[in-house]
């Protein structure tokens, strides 16, 4: 479920902070290499505060997001009370929308994003809809990770493989006999990134996307 934004080069997503200038995207272990790079007093543990490290592994569970259609997500281990809910916002988005493409009228997903997002999830449910169009299959999500918690802004990334899907036909369910370039590897392994809010009611949404798509460095770190 990629949107349209590309990792190229990634804006700030830390939504809700101060900061509103573009930051250049940097490729995992080239932070110090990179001109212009900024760097940071390491912790404790000989890390950056704000350095995005993969969480380490907690627990695997299989969400129905519809008849047929199941998310893996990897859940990761040591997260704060703050952490998981902005993981568990991207999570719920991310389900969300896939249950809308299959569900054909769930509007539920909207629920969980917000402004540009909001928009990207729309159009992508849209287009199935109006090519009649469903999905079967498995959706994995793994190597969450949060890269930095600012005030009401937060950034999550996440390993997507979505290479167990299919695109089937909405009225007699059977798979597309072409299926589109996305549902099949290497395209359909991919690093998302969102930029993530709480809003005044409390709840975290997601408020943009961006993506890494192969043959991008971040991208393949996501094969296995």
């Amino acid at each position: 479920m990629r949107m349209p934004a590309a990792l190229a080069a990634a804006a700030l997503l830390v939504t809700g902070c101060a900061a509103s200038e573009e930051r250049p995207f940097t490729p995992a272990g080239d932070a110090a290499s990179s001109p212009g790079a900024v760097s940071s007093p390491a912790g404790p543990d000989g890390t950056s505060p704000g350095a995005a490290r993969p969480l380490s592994a907690g627990s695997v569970e299989s969400v129905e997001a519809a008849p047929g259609l199941t998310v893996s997500i990897e859940w990761p281990a040591g997260l704060d009370a703050g952490q998981r809910g902005v993981v568990k916002a991207f999570t719920d988005a991310y389900v969300g929308t896939w249950k809308a493409v299959a569900g054909g009228e769930d509007t539920a997903y909207l629920g969980s994003v917000e402004e540009q997002a909001a928009r990207d999830s729309y159009t992508w449910v849209r287009g199935f809809r109006e090519r009649r169009e469903s999905v079967t299959g498995t959706a994995k999500v793994y190597a969450l990770r949060v890269p930095a918690v600012v005030g009401r802004g937060a950034e999550v990334d996440a390993c997507v493989d979505e290479s167990g899907i299919q695109v089937t036909d909405a009225g007699s369910g059977r798979p597309l006999t072409s299926q589109p370039p996305w549902t099949r590897p290497p395209a359909a392994v991919y690093l998302q990134a969102a930029g993530v809010r709480k809003g005044d009611d409390g709840a975290w949404r997601v408020r943009t996307y961006m993506h890494a798509a192969y043959p991008h460095q971040r991208a393949k770190e996501c094969r296995r």
